[in-house]
Parts: structure tokens; C-alpha cells; sequence
């Protein structure tokens, strides 16, 4: 079962219109030692609704449509069987369907690589019951931006330099049954403004949490999470305040998906997923689909 729980990943990036979300670098399980399990996937974003402040609109501003490839290396490895390091590399191609420029960056499309993610996470302690066991997580994220274009509708991230802290909590049963949660704070630095001179854009400060229930077994992985991203403070798009600088909105949302992971050999693993945003602020309503392939090499 321990050996199962080093190849488990799940790969669901939300492609959004401001930057691409998604449940994050963090499972509940603890890698052994010396393990290392390397993933990539293929996920399919979509959003033609948009929500304008809290008020959704049947269209995105100019662009109708937006669609989204995101390609992502992921690769964890055991430092010790209690603390664990992540990273993460994803690629975004990003498209519209009006063929029409962004009015701010002036892009029909863009394809670069986004926020590199560093993290350590560890295991702090972990109780040990007759039926199961619960642990406490914890973990930090350095989030490093590529160099991309952070402002306009059509972009890929919001560009700011940050630390993502989190804490949560891990409940395994021996028959297989797990529910997981986390609470987190990600703290973001400014974002170079490019295209106009002037002062750099302030990207506001966010609070996160994440649940998951599921079921994991030699046969089969399978979970339901759900998110909720609050940004501490920020701007409505198209509110007097709005200056046009997309890095600085108010970015709030609810989402929700399932995943499922299989192996199929002994170090080799497949994963599914599929997430929609279902609630929302200055943030599109996309949908998601995403594949993955999951090696164990040590």
C-alpha cells in the first residue's frame, strides 16, 4: 500500500483568464525515503462565461472564448519518509475564437511557460489509531514567475514573485477511505509592469483552502475535492477603481472536481480528472480535462 501511495498524483490546473488555479502541490500522503515519482499531463481548458466582478457574463470581454492547453512536469521526491519536495513546471497555450486582440496586451494568443512551484512538504505528526491513522501537514511553496506577460485578459498568470503556506490535516483508514483538508495563505510581491511605465503591479494576497474525500487501494484511486481561492483585497473589472491592471483584481472562486489514478504497471500509473469553476469574481467559468501518466522511478 506505501508503495501505491508514492506513485499517487493528481494533475488538475484550472486555466483561467488572470492566471491558471487549480488544488494545488499537496496531497495527504508522506513518500517514503529516497522515492522519486515523476508525472506528466495534458489538461484542456475551456471558458466562454466570465464572470465581470460577481456578475457573470455569457461571453468573455473581446476574446469570446478562451481555450487552454496546459502541459506539466511534476516530479516528487522522499527526503525522508516525513519531508518531501515538489516541482513543478507547467506550459500554457492559450487561444481565443474571436481572433480578436486583447485591448490591453494585444495577443490573440500566447504559448510560454508559467509559474515554476518549488515546495517542501512534511509530515509533522502523525496519530496512530486501531482503524487508521490522522496526520498533520504542512507545507511552503516558492512560486516563481517565467517572465511572461502578466497583464491583459488573455494571459497566463499575474506575474508575481511568491510563498504559498499551508497546513492541514490527513485521515487514512485501513479499508482505504481518506478525507483531506487544507487551509493556506499565499503571499504574492509585485508584477513587473511591461507595458506602460510607471510603478509595478500589486497582486493581491490570498487565502485558500481545499478538501478531499476518496478512496485509495492497489486496485484504484479515486477522489472529489473542492477549493475555494479568496483574494484579501483587489479590484473589480470594470469597476472606477479598475486602471486596467489585471494583475491587481479581486480574484475569488469555487471549484470542484473528481480524480482518477490507476496503475497499470507495478511503476507506471494513469491518471483522469475533470474540474469546473462554479462560483466566481473577475475569473472565467472554465471546465477542465485532464490526463496523466505517473513513473515511479525510485
Amino acid at each position: 500500500m506505501k508503495k501505491f501511495y508514492t506513485l499517487l498524483f493528481f494533475s488538475i490546473l484550472l486555466g483561467i483568464s488572470i492566471t491558471s488555479y487549480g488544488q494545488g502541490l499537496y496531497d495527504g500522503f508522506t513518500p517514503k525515503k529516497n522515492s522519486l515519482s515523476i508525472t506528466t499531463s495534458f489538461t484542456k481548458s475551456e471558458y466562454e462565461k466570465f464572470y465581470l466582478g460577481k456578475t457573470k457574463q455569457n461571453a468573455t470581454p473581446v476574446h469570446e472564448k478562451i481555450n487552454q492547453n496546459i502541459y506539466s512536469l511534476y516530479a516528487k521526491y522522499g527526503i525522508t519518509d516525513r519531508l518531501s519536495a515538489i516541482v513543478s513546471i507547467p506550459f500554457i497555450d492559450a487561444t481565443n475564437t474571436s481572433n480578436q486582440p486583447d485591448p490591453v496586451n494585444g495577443l490573440t494568443s500566447i504559448s510560454e511557460v508559467q509559474d515554476i512551484s518549488i515546495a517542501l512538504k512534511f509530515n509533522a505528526h502523525k496519530f496512530q489509531f486501531k482503524s487508521g491513522d490522522l496526520n498533520i501537514i504542512t507545507g511552503i511553496t516558492t512560486v516563481i514567475p517565467t517572465g511572461y506577460e502578466p497583464n491583459g485578459i488573455l494571459s497566463i498568470g499575474n506575474g508575481g514573485f511568491g510563498f504559498d503556506l499551508k497546513a492541514g490535516l490527513h485521515l487514512n483508514t485501513n479499508v482505504g477511505f481518506f478525507s483531506t483538508i487544507f487551509a493556506g495563505y499565499n503571499l504574492r510581491g509585485n508584477a513587473d509592469n511591461n507595458l506602460t511605465p510607471g510603478g509595478d503591479f500589486g497582486v493581491p494576497n490570498a487565502f485558500t483552502t481545499t478538501g478531499k474525500i476518496g478512496y485509495a487501494s492497489s486496485f484504484i484511486y479515486v477522489e472529489a475535492w473542492a477549493d475555494y481561492y479568496n483574494s484579501e483585497e483587489g479590484v473589480d473589472i470594470g469597476s472606477p477603481s479598475f486602471k486596467g491592471n489585471f494583475p491587481e483584481t479581486d480574484v475569488d472562486y469555487k471549484s470542484v472536481g473528481i480524480t482518477v489514478y490507476k496503475n497499470i504497471l507495478p511503476k507506471l500509473g494513469i491518471g483522469a480528472g475533470y474540474g469546473k469553476v462554479i462560483d466566481g469574481r473577475n475569473i472565467g467559468e472554465s471546465s477542465t480535462y485532464s490526463v496523466s501518466l505517473t513513473y515511479n522511478v525510485l
